[in-house]
């Protein structure tokens, strides 16, 4: 049996050996994690675009007004010369961050972080939808161009824009309150030119990251995945692969001696959303999605 490559080990899995980009055409995963992880990326859209339009007292819910220098948290308003709340709130979040992590992983990463939910929940099955299978996906992008892939890569552009819109909408909700978000559509952002300015440019960097830049968002740009390796120990619960079980990796006719359960159909490759083999154990790229479980478990159950 050939000896697993270990290049893994020098590059990210989104790169070749000569430093160009590796596109990443993640099947889509079924099983009970997945199913999982639907509800709740469901519960935290609904709060997500739910909160800006609950009041108390009169007051939104959550106001980050930075333009009046003033928060409004809970129906609590807060002023500048609070400042030192601020202080505390940041320090109890930086030590909720290390423990959390420490002890699960990047369970944030896989199953409540807003990238990982837009792109995985609702932006590769629009992607899907629009240019079929991830196989499909993969051999269209190794052919030559045509008029109809074209035509579909602008209508998935175009709908990712008008979902990316929708979303910046509720988001700028946050800082300038739903109630000012609804009247600038009213009136044309005739008095709201900075909101628009903020609703192009965020709309047009979330299409630009959503429809190219994807997955490398995780591996390149953020820095909780950098940390991840100092924050994690052996007893930090992670999506690890079994390899006392599963190796050496094989079908036991195709050899003359007996393979681990692994019987290298690369299942779990094919599912994951930063593109890395969870064969060749703890890596950077790993958002704890639990992707390659699902795909992996119905092999097993079969074999």
């Amino acid at each position: 049996m050939p000896e697993p490559s270990i290049y893994f080990r020098d590059r990210i899995a989104t790169s070749d050996d000569e430093g160009h980009r590796k596109w990443v055409f993640a099947q889509l995963p079924k099983g009970r994690h997945t199913t999982r992880r639907h509800w709740v990326a469901l519960v935290l859209i609904l709060l997500f675009v739910v909160t800006p339009f609950i009041k108390v007292a009169g007051e939104p819910f959550i106001l980050l007004d930075v333009i009046n220098r003033h928060f409004i948290l809970f129906g609590r308003v807060f002023w500048p010369q609070d400042t030192y709340l601020l202080g505390i709130a940041m320090l109890t979040f930086v030590v909720f961050v290390v423990l959390f992590t420490v002890v699960y992983g990047r369970l944030w990463c896989g199953w409540a972080c807003p990238q990982t939910i837009f792109l995985e929940i609702i932006f590769r099955r629009i992607e899907s939808w629009i240019e079929g299978s991830a196989a499909k996906q993969q051999v269209a992008h190794q052919k030559p161009k045509t008029s109809g892939w074209y035509l579909r890569r602008l209508l998935k552009i175009i709908v990712f824009a008008s979902v990316i819109l929708v979303a910046v909408n509720v988001f700028l909700s946050y800082f300038i309150s739903a109630d000012s978000m609804v009247s600038a559509w009213r009136t044309g952002f005739t008095d709201y030119h900075r909101t628009m300015i903020a609703m192009i440019v965020m709309t047009a960097a979330g299409t630009f990251v959503y429809a190219w830049f994807r997955e490398q968002a995780c591996t390149i740009l953020c820095p909780y995945g950098r940390l991840q390796g100092t924050l994690t120990d052996n007893d930090t619960i992670m999506v690890v692969y079994d390899y006392l079980r599963g190796e050496p990796r094989g079908r036991t006719k195709d050899g003359d001696g007996r393979c681990g359960d692994c019987i290298d159909c690369h299942n779990c490759v094919q599912v994951c959303p930063t593109g890395i083999d969870i064969r060749n154990g703890t890596q950077l790229e790993c958002i704890n999605c639990t992707a390659c479980i699902d795909a992996c478990d119905p092999v097993m159950d079969k074999v």
